[in-house]
């Protein structure tokens, strides 16, 4: 099971990023402490130096296994399932941009932060949902069409109100019903908002595309009370073999986190795998 890492190339209010701000010492590090790969929390794909990156990648033996986009709600307030139209097509125009950024990674493209949270009336909640799916399925056309996967992600709910759990994320999958759109399970959303982290793994079973890992606290894995070994038998049961990413606050320092989750996360693997 390979291991990568998320990083920012800009500084942003997101915090669970290490070397934010600092794309190559994220990444030499990253191939320094044994990661096989990376995330790319992008606000805006266009403002990416596609042919440096991808010569950099090249020459530290590293994939990009996913691009992030919640930084364009998080730093520009636009979201998919924004009350203002021109809003959710802002967003559904980034999300087009990092799919074609994608296609050049050979990556995935997560839907979670950019849902961004409703805030309208009671009464107008449920148009604004269905203006959402709207939004979230021109995404989906686009993918379809440059062969790229998209991820949902359910967040908890002090982050949104849109997808908190699995079996939300499970319903809306189904309901749009594309091959290019799968799950992205979260165990810090889980330890949240899931009774079993591990039942609902298995209950997700093939629909799951790509694994954040972040303890409780949402610092590396190992420094909160998770139990990452039952998480990972559980993957094993479904017989998930793609990459997990790590997803984690910067503490103490961003090297630590990043030296702590892959050491951890490593030896779990080989102990699960016996």
């Amino acid at each position: 099971m390979d291991i990568g890492v998320s990083l920012s190339p800009k500084k942003t209010e997101f915090a669970p990023l290490l070397f934010s701000g600092n794309l190559i010492k994220g990444m030499e590090n990253a191939r320094h402490l044994g990661y096989t790969g990376v995330e790319l929390s992008l606000l805006d794909s266009s403002e990416i130096k596609k042919e440096w990156l991808m010569d950099k990648l090249e020459e530290l033996n590293l994939k990009v296994y996913a691009i992030a986009t919640g930084q364009t709600y998080y730093t520009d307030g636009y979201s998919l399932y924004s009350e203002e139209e021109n809003k959710r097509w802002h967003a559904v125009n980034r999300v087009k941009g990092h799919i074609d950024l994608a296609v050049k990674l050979g990556s995935m493209v997560i839907i979670g932060g950019i849902r961004g949270k409703i805030t309208a009336k009671v009464e107008a909640i449920k148009e604004l949902e269905e203006k959402g799916k709207l939004a979230l399925k021109a995404c989906i056309e686009y993918a379809e069409s440059k062969e790229v996967t998209l991820l949902l992600e359910p967040v908890n709910r002090y982050e949104t109100n849109i997808i908190n759990t699995l079996d939300e994320s499970l319903e809306l999958i189904e309901e749009i019903g594309s091959d290019h759109l799968k799950l992205l399970p979260d165990t810090f959303h889980m330890n949240i908002e899931e009774q079993s982290i591990e039942k609902s793994i298995v209950r997700a079973g093939s629909s799951i595309g790509y694994m954040h890992f972040a303890d409780s606290n949402r610092l590396a894995p190992g420094w909160g009370h998770i139990d990452f070994p039952k998480v990972l038998s559980a993957l094993k049961k479904i017989k998930y073999n793609g990459p997990i990413g790590i997803e984690v606050l910067p503490e103490p320092d961003d090297y630590r986190a990043a030296e702590q989750a892959v050491r951890y996360m490593s030896s779990i693997i080989k102990e699960v795998n016996k």
